[in-house]
């Protein structure tokens, strides 16, 4: 999927508490939302010109209200029912795979301290030591296998097993010690679901149909559908472009594809009865698996996920909420209550809140929200700032924090300027923000979707770094921005001897990089060329894609080969085969 800026477009990209400590306990207070209140919500997808979403309330298994808006498919004007059927994302759904795991451990099938390897012994031997929980948890330490070809698109490529274990096996590395890190990666799902049909004999759907769809009567969701499946009611996911909405055809087949699930929204609402149904245990299955989990970091640019279950607060009220490593929340429950929101929509933007924004209209919070320590977490050194009054600043002053900002990974931007007393943030194809208000020492302060944020900014490395606070919910707003600057050492004389062919070192890609003046451009198999732009490191740029680019050099100062770095792979090494002229 291409980016979309979420709800919380610059404060908070991921700051998702996922449970994994204590719960953040709120008492609530029921409410009663004025009408057309959920209507205003999805008012902006309630258009022939729209894909669409579905949305449910439930309490005590019973449907408080339920509706429709938007379309099925745009093209065709085929309007959204509640009935309508259509795909979750990829990662939203590996709950599904993490029960089948719990399911299996629990009839004695498996361990899930066992060593993967015993029960999928082609897994390569220098990964002998890591166990199924550590899969569940992605603290494995196993490469992306996706990720380390960079002309490969795992939400398309067909990828056999034998082609996922050669990648696994040429690779031959960890990317650090069994348990002792977090890196997300679909290499451990995709192994997951290969154990899950080596312990059952099935596939993944075939397990999951008989021990759980089937006897909970969610006869429209399947396990391992596709985008390119015709299926009775089948809306395509959607996604916005320059020309407008476009239909999302691409699906994953591949180890990890098993995992992809097409559903609709009253079957989610019997998977939300069964999950508060005590009797099932189903809530104490996939509360088993957190054990051993790491805890959450305090620093939303390293927010964990493990399956797909998050516990945490929106705007004052605690919520279970169900969803992935792209924020599709698809169902949140109100912790401490009967009460649920339902959520399905055939496009991304929106997802993150829609859910918990209906469950605030029915809930309310009625006392301060404490935290229950967690023994094993580490102590956080975060604290929520209190804004102070407002201060003037001259408009000179505030030139000082204006440019243009960019997030770690290069792949957010945002531009913040001047506009009369205050600083205004503008992401990179979005509207302005709300305006910054200062507070003086380096603090502005925003209000935004209900919630105050403290922002922050202070000197980096090489230029300013800005840091957000939700002070309304006492939790991070966000990855920090870092304010960009122009490298200037990128010359035509020092980017010429990048040009040439270059082989993958324990990877079987090859890169082709051509230098035309002073822009450097890379492309692989199957991969179109695209531009890499300079970072203020010697020899580094930011690109191809979620890859960082580093060229190294002999001692004599010879281009000799480059490394590519991303979030869920690093030190992806290319030697020079052949210097272009």
């Amino acid at each position: 999927m291409t980016f979309q800026p979420k709800r919380h477009a610059v404060f908070p990209l991921v700051a998702l508490a996922t449970g994994l400590a204590g719960q953040a306990q709120a008492a609530v207070l029921r409410l009663s939302p004025p009408p057309g209140a959920v209507d205003a919500i999805f008012e902006r997808y309630d258009s022939p010109s729209t894909p669409g979403c579905s949305v449910a309330v439930i309490e005590d298994g019973k449907v408080l209200f339920q509706k429709s808006y938007g379309m099925a498919d745009v093209a065709l004007a085929v309007e959204r029912r509640d009935d309508t059927v259509h795909w979750l994302p990829y990662s939203e759904t590996r709950v599904f795979v993490a029960l089948a795991v719990a399911m299996l451990a629990r009839d004695g099938k498996l361990g899930l301290d066992d060593a993967v390897r015993k029960h999928v012994p082609e897994l390569p031997a220098y990964a002998s030591a890591v166990t199924v929980r550590q899969l569940l948890h992605h603290t494995s330490g196993l490469a992306d296998y996706g990720v380390l070809d960079p002309a490969f698109n795992s939400m398309e490529t067909p990828v056999s097993e034998d082609e996922f274990f050669r990648v696994l096996h040429r690779w031959g590395k960890l990317g650090f010690p069994p348990g002792q890190g977090q890196m997300y990666s679909n290499t451990d799902y995709g192994l997951l679901k290969i154990l899950v049909e080596r312990k059952t004999g099935g596939s993944l759907h075939d397990y999951l149909h008989a021990t759980l769809l089937e006897p909970l009567g969610m006869t429209h969701t399947r396990i391992g559908a596709s985008q390119a499946g015709a299926y009775p009611g089948h809306a395509l996911f959607s996604e916005a472009g320059t020309g407008g909405w476009g239909r999302v055809l691409g699906y994953r087949r591949s180890p990890t594809g098993g995992i992809s699930v097409t559903t609709n929204l009253q079957d989610i609402v019997r998977w939300d009865a069964a999950l508060r149904n005590p009797a099932l245990g189903l809530a104490d299955l996939l509360r088993s698996l957190e054990a051993g989990a790491p805890p959450q970091a305090t620093d939303a640019g390293q927010a964990s996920f493990s399956f797909g279950v998050f516990r945490r607060q929106h705007r004052g009220i605690p919520l279970v909420a169900f969803h992935g490593v792209g924020e599709y929340t698809y169902l949140v429950q109100v912790a401490g209550t009967a009460l649920s929101v339902a959520t399905l929509c055939n496009f991304y933007p929106g997802m993150e809140s829609f859910g918990p924004d209906v469950a605030r209209l029915y809930v309310g919070p009625s006392a301060p929200a404490t935290t229950t320590p967690d023994p094993q977490a580490s102590p956080s050194t975060d604290a929520a700032p209190m804004p102070g009054p407002p201060v003037k600043l001259a408009t000179d002053e505030l030139r000082a924090y204006a440019g243009e900002y960019r997030n770690a990974r290069g792949n957010f931007r945002a531009t913040i300027s001047v506009a009369g007393d205050t600083l205004r943030i503008t992401p990179q194809g979005s509207e302005p923000m709300p305006a910054l208000t200062p507070i003086g020492d380096g603090q502005f302060t925003s209000e935004f979707d209900g919630a105050t944020y403290v922002l922050s900014f202070k000197p980096g490395e090489s230029d300013l770094v800005m840091s957000a606070w939700d002070i309304t919910n006492n939790t991070s707003g966000g990855e920090d921005l870092f304010r960009w600057t122009p490298a200037t050492w990128a010359t035509e004389t020092q980017v010429a001897a990048y040009a040439g062919t270059y082989e993958g070192e324990d990877i079987d890609v090859v890169l082709y990089v051509r230098v035309d003046g002073s822009r450097v451009y890379v492309a692989s198999r199957g991969a179109a060329e695209e531009i890499i732009e300079p970072k203020s490191e010697t020899d580094a740029f930011q690109g191809p894609s979620i890859y960082t680019t580093r060229f190294e050099r002999d001692q004599a100062g010879r281009v000799v080969s480059l490394v590519l770095d991303a979030t869920r792979v690093k030190g992806m090494r290319y030697r020079l085969r052949s210097p272009s002229d």
